[in-house]
């Protein structure tokens, strides 16, 4: 047997902890742990003691020790594929309009008038019957512009998708990302009865600062604040899961303890808070890179964030607090995984949606007619991976980063570091303490 090269150990006042970045175990360890993982290499596990024994089994379940056969990155190129091929579902990103009736400063799409046409419409509904015939899943996540401008179609195709799926006794699930403000009394219902679960509302400070960032376009002096946390609660009491993002730079991160009280004093604490990284993603948002946080500084300030959440009652110990295992990155790099415009334009990374000249096709166009461009942008994404990088390679948490965000990998040619580069050890020590706290 063999060490993991994955291992990370933190000491602490009073004890020790161990981490495996190929399976995301953390544990206490003692000086037995030590003992045998010092000498792991020497030891004849056939004439030691049952406790060693089983300790050595444990360490091997939590993956510190591997056999001498084992090659871990092996392991993490056939997660990699297997992950980006696999065909089991189909995970659809549809966008019914790319209009959007809010101006944030900081967005990096470029809005377009229109709303998905009948026609669009029917090759999607094609397109989930024939993926129902053969997959075992369905996931749908609405999206846009803003995609409550387009209800109407949302829950005409959630209607039909719904049908498909129990036609062919598919599972089906979705959800959507919306800024809030169209939500409407009896959205709620019409939620549970499309089965979208899963909604994501962007609150970027309390009111003032919130409304400063998240304008409405045709009145930019009137507040949305108000009105999305009314939505918000609506949502929340009819027993839906709802997700608040908090997209944090330098102008209102100094706010983001004072929402999370907000949301406290409103007994909402089973709200799921997360915070997103502003960035300069796109052509269309390249003018506030000087208002970005770093990502040393953004991961530093998410673990300030995570703190305080535990402190004042809110779910703080998953994702995104808790690195996970990766196979492949995302949707960009998964075969099975589409981001759908209003007009049929089919592309690979949500960042590119709207943006024609990233496309990777059209629903609207057979295969066989699509254009050479086309193709090869898919296949960059496809073929894009962490094992042809030298720094990749000798990173030390590359099975829970597995080379970083495909788009700027593909997009912008650079590889840059996920935050748990900057603050791994800090966040398991939070989470163990916190852990710890909550079993009092």
């Amino acid at each position: 047997m063999k060490k993991s090269r994955y291992n990370l150990f933190l000491n602490l006042e009073d004890t020790k902890l161990a981490f495996n970045g190929m399976t995301c175990a953390l544990a206490e360890v003692d000086e037995e742990f030590d003992k045998i993982y010092s000498d792991i290499e020497n030891i004849d596990i056939n004439i030691i003691d049952e406790k060693s024994k089983k300790l050595i089994s444990d360490m091997k379940a939590g993956g510190y020790i591997i056999d001498d056969s084992c090659d871990e990155i092996k392991i993490l190129k056939y997660r990699n594929q297997r992950g980006k091929f696999d065909t089991d579902f189909v995970s659809l990103v549809i966008a019914p309009t790319m209009a959007c009736n809010f101006a944030c400063p900081y967005c990096y799409e470029k809005a377009k008038s229109g709303i998905m046409s009948g026609k669009v419409q029917n090759k999607l509904i094609e397109i989930v019957e024939n993926s129902a015939k053969m997959k075992k899943r369905i996931d749908v996540t609405w999206y846009g512009g803003e995609p409550l401008l387009a209800k109407k179609v949302i829950y005409s195709l959630s209607e039909k998708f719904i049908e498909i799926c129990e036609k062919y006794n598919v599972d089906y699930y979705a959800g959507i990302i919306t800024n809030g403000y169209l939500l409407s009394e009896g959205d709620e219902e019409l939620f549970k009865k499309y089965r979208i679960h899963d909604i994501q509302i962007t609150i970027d400070g309390t009111r003032d600062i919130h409304n400063k960032r998240r304008i409405l376009k045709k009145d930019p002096e009137k507040g949305t604040f108000d009105t999305i946390i009314t939505n918000i609660e609506r949502l929340y009491n009819a027993g839906l899961e709802v997700d608040i993002r908090v997209n944090i730079d330098k102008n209102n991160i100094g706010d983001t303890k004072e929402l999370i009280l907000f949301f406290k004093n409103k007994n909402m604490t089973k709200l799921n808070i997360n915070f997103g990284h502003v960035s300069a993603y796109t052509e269309f948002n390249e003018n506030i890179e000087n208002e970005c946080l770093s990502m040393a500084n953004y991961a530093a300030e998410s673990l300030i964030l995570q703190e305080f959440l535990f402190e004042n009652g809110f779910d703080a110990s998953g994702f995104p607090y808790y690195p996970g295992i990766k196979g492949n990155y995302c949707g960009a790099d998964s075969i099975s995984t589409y981001v759908i415009d209003a007009e049929g334009y089919k592309y690979k990374c949500w960042n590119e949606v709207g943006n024609i000249k990233e496309a990777v096709g059209n629903i609207l166009i057979d295969s066989e007619n699509y254009q050479d461009k086309w193709i090869l942008r898919e296949i960059e994404y496809m073929t894009w991976n962490p094992f042809e990088n030298k720094f990749c390679m000798s990173c030390d948490i590359l099975p829970i980063c597995m080379g970083g965000c495909p788009y700027n990998g593909v997009s912008k040619g650079d590889q840059k570091c996920e935050r748990w580069k900057f603050s791994l050890s800090e966040s398991l020590i939070k989470m163990y303490e916190q852990k710890k706290e909550a079993m009092k």
